[in-house]
């Protein structure tokens, strides 16, 4: 360009004009001075390789046992030429376990530093699981780039078009975002952005430091956690919206940035090519994540929101069942979910674990619903005729078989605990006192282990936020007059009594968020048992008019346990 607008000035200086005209025409002419060629850097690495491949090879045979030089010989050009023949040799069959060994000690690497960063920020139960999920993920990932790096070989290698002979363009449609799309929908922000981190360095290493991949592994990466957290973890399709809405626009910009910065923009059919490919790798990094998210979700016991409303929908069999055969542990079960899912909100738990795990907590109950208050007859009292210590068999069993249900019902382990755990190991207060009462008032015989759930008590926060509001519930049915100071009263007794018991001593609670639950359960509560005006021209409370006076005048009344 410079030499074409040097001749250019050279030859206005030989016309015949004032100065000032010929330094005008220079300037001008000048502006239209433009490249008409460019270098296509793909396309000359590809004729290069080309032409590579098109020359014959030339063997160059040592025998074995054969003598190179001997001490004191002249050293000629051939000698030095079997050196390095036997050198190059010698490098190329040490060369993949070093390869192998690097790779091993750069992996190792990753996952020690992985390990103590996610020791520093997860709980000690969630360091192993979280551990396992992101190593497993990263080798998985290693694998499928391993398999796209060879298939990508094979297309190049075997295409006619000199645009589809480029290897480096197949790369474009690798799924490098699988990964984080599924750690993103899987886990928490901060953890998807450190994988982020992580797979864009396993790539760089990969695929020999190809700084084009690195960045789009790494601004594709940040897209997709993005467009998790926006589109939300309540449905799996999300990955899908994530994909097509941010890692597939982004593919393709990233691809147009990198060519406009390389000034390549001549070879169009390059271009289309690599933005096709940008377009089928968003496309297999949602469809790949989608796919594998239940597998993981079970594998790893994550329970995402996707699963928790999945778990919820009250079509569910074992839903339908309990309105059936246990309407009033159905409709208990409902209440002590909307008391839970509030406070759990208000202390900014997981509100979708907790109103699942309120919605199980009794199906154990569905084994013999009738022995239990709020499923009996009325006036039928099917713990009569059993002894106390009998009585509180039957109830306590309700846990033992809720967990049975549980686990064929396949549901997640975090479910699970709080069904085992969502009556500590508390005492059957009721049929305890009534034991006290009818075989030894002064409890020389009668011991509490005997009356107790076996627990364990709640290890969980959401576990003991179930377990108080199952108590709160129940007890706040008990009263005559629900007035709002009388249920902040039955709350106050019921956190008084589990925290003197013991069993929320391994909940994490402090006694602020305690104080911030019993406000939460008063507010809901009072919503439900708030006070209606009188439907005029009624009278609910009159007296029924078929009743019937016995032969002595007065009016027949039923026993408790008719």
């Amino acid at each position: 360009i410079q030499e074409a607008k040097e001749k250019l000035s050279q030859e206005i200086q030989a016309l015949e004009l004032a100065a000032k005209e010929k330094y005008l025409l220079q300037r001008l002419s000048h502006l239209f001075v433009t490249p008409n060629l460019t270098f296509d850097k793909m396309t000359t690495e590809a004729r290069r390789q080309q032409a590579r491949d098109n020359i014959s090879p030339v063997f160059y045979t040592i025998k074995k046992g054969q003598v190179i030089i001997r001490q004191g010989d002249e050293v000629t050009a051939e000698t030095v030429k079997q050196i390095k023949i036997i050198n190059q040799n010698l490098q190329k069959q040490s060369g993949w376990w070093v390869n192998f060994l690097g790779t091993i000690l750069l992996f190792t690497l990753l996952l020690v530093i992985l390990w103590y960063y996610l020791k520093s920020i997860s709980p000690k139960e969630d360091t192993l699981r979280l551990f396992n999920l992101m190593g497993t993920t990263l080798v998985l990932s290693i694998i499928i780039y391993k398999i796209s790096v060879f298939l990508a070989e094979v297309f190049s290698a075997n295409a006619s078009l000199p645009f589809f002979q480029h290897t480096e363009s197949y790369y474009y449609a690798i799924p490098i975002q699988f990964g984080v799309l599924l750690f993103a929908f899987l886990t928490r922000i901060h953890t998807s952005l450190v994988f982020t981190v992580f797979n864009s360095l396993m790539i760089g290493y990969f695929f020999k430091f190809n700084f084009d991949l690195v960045l789009l592994a790494l601004l594709a990466g940040f897209a997709a956690i993005y467009g998790i957290k926006y589109y939300g973890r309540q449905s799996r399709t999300n990955v899908f919206k994530s994909g097509f809405a941010l890692i597939i626009p982004i593919n393709l910009l990233v691809i147009i940035i990198l060519h406009l910065a390389k000034e390549s923009l001549s070879s169009w059919t390059t271009i289309s090519f690599q933005l096709l490919m940008g377009l089928i790798g968003g496309l297999l990094s949602a469809v790949f994540a989608y796919l594998l998210l239940p597998i993981f979700e079970s594998l790893f016991q994550i329970v995402t929101p996707a699963r928790l409303l999945e778990l919820s929908n009250s079509d569910l069999p074992i839903f339908r069942q309990m309105a059936l055969e246990a309407p009033g542990t159905y409709h208990h079960s409902l209440i002590v979910a909307t008391l839970a899912e509030k406070a759990a909100e208000t202390l900014r738990l997981d509100p979708m674990l907790v109103k699942t795990g309120a919605l199980y907590h009794d199906i154990g109950k569905l084994k013999m619903p009738e022995y239990f208050i709020e499923n009996k007859n009325r006036g039928l009292d099917l713990h009569k005729d059993l002894k106390p210590s009998m009585s509180t068999l039957v109830i306590i069993n309700h846990v033992k078989e809720g967990l049975e249900k549980a686990k064929k019902l396949k549901l997640p382990k975090k479910i699970r605990e709080i069904i085992e755990q969502h009556h500590g190991a508390s005492l059957v207060k009721y049929f305890f006192e009534k034991a006290k009462e009818e075989y030894d008032p002064e409890m020389h015989k009668i011991g509490e282990e005997n009356y107790r759930y076996p627990g364990p008590p709640p290890k969980s926060k959401e576990a003991a936020l179930v377990m108080l509001a199952d108590s709160v519930e129940a007890a706040s049915r008990s009263l005559k007059n629900p007035s709002r100071s009388n249920l902040k009263n039955v709350i106050e007794d019921i956190i008084n009594y589990y925290l003197q018991d013991g069993q929320l001593d391994e909940s994490g609670f402090s006694i602020k968020e305690l104080k911030i639950i019993a406000d939460s359960f008063l507010d809901t509560l009072d919503t439900i048992y708030h006070h209606r005006v009188e439907y005029p021209g009624f009278n609910f409370e009159r007296k029924p008019s078929g009743e019937k006076k016995s032969a002595s005048g007065k009016k027949r009344t039923r026993n408790k346990h008719d």
